[in-house]
């Protein structure tokens, strides 16, 4: 088998045994040298010291959009929220801009993520994924900008009827957790504490 070339790998020593088993002697296109059996060489099951497969999986980053980067996965889950069934109910008349079929171009359009605990967000929930609808923001900042509950009768988030005090009750959430602002005898009135709240603890 002396100067055979199985792939990357060229035979240049005799048989000799390491353990149990019989190997050759190979040198690689690169340079590296491995002690390789046999029967996979012939099979093609070992074509490199290992350094292919080092070649090939960079290839594969590359080529098929760099999918360990943090913004590629928000873009592949964006397009999943938009596109599978299971995401209907949330997501069913939301859609992604054509433009960023293309993930160069929605990297380009939104930039990296400013830290890793930034997200992909729509400014506007009622609006598609555009250039001017989507920002990286943080899971704070996205808790606020939810859609009213479908149960909301007032319109107005953190604003809602009280059958037992039978009047608005106004409440907000800070670090997670609801707290209670008031119960109000206008809509109005526990509008403009609900804002005032915002301003308090969200610091909008």
């Amino acid at each position: 088998m002396i100067g055979s070339k199985f792939g990357c790998l060229t035979v240049i020593g005799a048989v000799v045994r390491t353990g149990r088993r019989y190997c050759v002697l190979c040198r690689c296109d690169c340079g590296g040298v491995k002690n390789v059996d046999p029967s996979k060489l012939k099979s093609g099951h070992t074509k490199s010291c290992g350094c292919l497969q080092k070649v090939l999986l960079a290839q594969r980053q590359t080529i098929h959009g760099r999918y360990y980067e943090p913004e590629y996965r928000a873009w592949a889950n964006m397009h999943k929220r938009c596109t599978e069934a299971r995401w209907a109910k949330w997501y069913g008349s939301v859609s992604v801009c054509k433009r960023w079929n293309d993930y160069d171009k929605f990297l380009a359009d939104v930039g990296r993520k400013p830290t890793p605990a930034h997200t992909l967000d729509r400014i506007d929930s009622a609006k598609n994924y555009t250039p001017t609808n989507v920002r990286w923001a943080s899971r704070a900042v996205q808790s606020r900008n939810t859609k009213n509950h479908e149960t909301n009768t007032s319109g107005i988030r953190g604003v809602s009827w009280s059958k037992t005090k039978n009047k608005w009750r106004a409440a907000i959430y800070v670090a997670n957790k609801q707290k209670h602002i008031g119960y109000f005898e206008s809509l109005t009135l526990a509008a403009g504490a609900r804002k005032q709240a915002e301003l308090t603890y969200w610091r909008l």
